[in-house]
């Protein structure tokens, strides 16, 4: 199991990122906390996925940009969550 961690526009995001890999079969086990500033939420993944893998499941939602611009493998202290904006 590997660890990534992502930022999202709101809960909503992720639990439709929750349920879209349940439905592929990918386990997960996520950890989400307010941003604090913003609606955003911050979130720490453990799954056996790979990084492609979960950014194909993070495409397919909609409004789903933020989290595959902020997807990264690693924990979520050691991610900017700053956006790149050439993984759209």
């Amino acid at each position: 199991m590997a660890f990534f961690s992502f930022r999202a526009e709101c809960p909503d995001d992720v639990e439709q990122f929750k349920a879209a890999c349940n439905a592929a079969g990918i386990t997960t086990s996520l950890d989400q906390r307010p941003d604090g500033e913003f609606p955003d939420v911050e979130v720490e993944l453990e799954s056996s996925a790979c990084l492609e893998a979960l950014l194909d499941i993070m495409r397919r939602i909609i409004d789903g940009h933020v989290m595959v611009q902020t997807l990264r493998e690693c924990r979520l202290k050691d991610n900017s969550l700053e956006r790149d904006y050439e993984l759209e």
